[in-house]
């Protein structure tokens, strides 16, 4: 299956491992990237490897994540794509990851 990822899964991949490099240096931050890349090619091969996540009740996309250490890879199937909506972190509030996932079903409903 094709792969699209949203503006904001790329900006938090790229903040994400900048974030890691400074804190934790360099390998650290390429086994986070190896991590997430393997997991969305993991995706790619085997849409439904994550877990469902969240089920938008308006547009009834629902939402799934594959864990990779201390991130997750969120997507969504929709219109035979996978769609990578954010990479967020395990220990984040879930509650804002599903305030946000609610916006992207809208946005990703109107595409199709």
């Amino acid at each position: 299956m094709n792969v699209r990822w949203s503006n904001r899964a790329a900006n938090e991949f790229a903040a994400t491992a900048m974030y890691v490099a400074s804190e934790f240096g360099q390998k650290a931050a390429q086994k986070m990237r190896n991590s997430i890349h393997k997991a969305v090619e993991n995706i790619s091969q085997f849409p439904k490897i994550g877990v469902p996540s969240f089920c938008d009740e308006e547009t009834g996309i629902e939402f799934r994540e594959l864990h990779c250490r201390l991130n997750s890879v969120v997507y969504a199937i929709y219109n035979d794509e996978i769609y990578i909506v954010n990479i967020w972190h395990n220990r984040q509030n879930r509650d804002n990851l599903y305030a946000l996932l609610r916006e992207d079903a809208k946005d990703m409903s109107f595409e199709g």
